[in-house]
């Protein structure tokens, strides 16, 4: 089940990180970012989606969080 998240509390670096270095399948290309981003979880997974900046297809990324140690 999907659990939105506010992708808008992040900071602003990492939000233009996120939305910037993303992969589109349809283009089959890296880093051409993505518009709209959704944030959620799902099975305890972090990911953001939108649209490729390029083409406009959907784009899902999955986000990595780094946790202390």
């Amino acid at each position: 089940m999907r659990v939105p998240r506010d992708f808008m509390a992040r900071p602003e670096i990492e939000r233009e990180l996120l939305t910037d270095h993303t992969w589109c399948d349809a283009c089959e290309a890296a880093d051409l970012g993505l518009d709209e981003p959704v944030e959620y979880s799902e099975g305890g997974q972090v990911f953001i989606t939108g649209s490729c900046r390029k083409c406009g297809q959907t784009v899902t990324s999955e986000v990595i969080e780094k946790t202390a140690t």
